[in-house]
């Protein structure tokens, strides 16, 4: 399968500040990783830290935030099977924010207590989500 950009970095879309504001080095992704550690505690959220990847246990099925070693630096929210990356820790809360305040209520479906799991068959009313 072949992959195609629909414009090319550095494009009139897509200026050159755009591509700078991804972390330069391992280093920057690490520092990022740990700025969402703050954030999520300053929210409310359990983080779990170690090299390079930080464990939120509290979220949907345990999500995974990690950075890596080699380029592309970023931070990569792997949860429900997906990776998605993010530039920085602002972005990568932001797209867990949904996640951190939907924890804090109970669930209408089953009936779970707010920042406990739901049950595994569980069918919340989507109306709430």
């Amino acid at each position: 399968m072949s992959l195609s950009l629909t414009h090319p970095a550095r494009s009139a879309t897509q200026p050159a500040a755009t591509a700078s504001t991804w972390p330069a080095t391992a280093e920057a992704a690490d520092a990022e990783l740990t700025r969402l550690a703050k954030l999520l505690a300053d929210a409310g959220a359990t983080a779990l830290p170690a090299e390079g990847v930080l464990a939120v246990p509290g979220l949907a099925s345990g999500i995974r935030v990690r950075t890596t070693s080699n380029p592309p630096h970023a931070l990569y929210i792997i949860a429900a099977g997906r990776i998605t990356p993010h530039a920085g820790a602002d972005s990568a809360f932001a797209y867990l924010r949904p996640l951190i305040e939907a924890a804090a209520r109970p669930c209408d479906g089953c009936g779970a207590e707010a920042y406990k799991p739901c049950n595994p068959n569980c069918l919340s009313d989507p109306s709430n989500d």
